[in-house]
């Protein structure tokens, strides 16, 4: 796929996405249309992706075993398979640092306002004097 149809595929998902967003604010569940919760939805998607990869390979090894079909043909197939299986494999790699990140910048900023909640405390004494 070339450069240009990559980057209008791109604005097009980007118009729909900024149009479901719009949406999701008129009807009332914005927040479950949050960039965070999207890239919730989008992880758990690839990892139902990589899953159903995993299982084709162990269908395509079984058939090969078991059934003695065109070796040949199965393996290109197994070939392609892999790729899109290591394709998977690093894009969940980078949804797992992503959300590392975030959730040590959530860690940092809880730490932040612990640390200047507990500098602004009004002691107080009740009782005789």
């Amino acid at each position: 796929m070339s450069a240009k149809k990559i980057k209008a595929q791109m604005r097009v998902f980007q118009e729909m996405e900024s149009q479901l967003l719009m949406q999701a604010d008129r009807v009332g569940v914005r927040d479950d249309f949050m960039p965070s919760r999207l890239k919730e939805m989008e992880y758990d998607s690839l990892k139902k992706h990589i899953l159903s990869f995993y299982a084709e390979r162990s269908n395509l090894e079984y058939e090969m075993q078991m059934f003695g079909v065109d070796k040949k043909e199965v393996l290109i197939k197994m070939e392609k398979l892999e790729v899109y299986i290591r394709r998977a494999e690093r894009l969940r790699e980078l949804y797992d640092k992503y959300f590392q990140k975030s959730s040590e910048k959530q860690n940092k900023d809880k730490s932040i306002i612990e640390k200047s909640i507990s500098k602004n405390k009004i002691s107080v004494s009740i009782g005789d004097d």
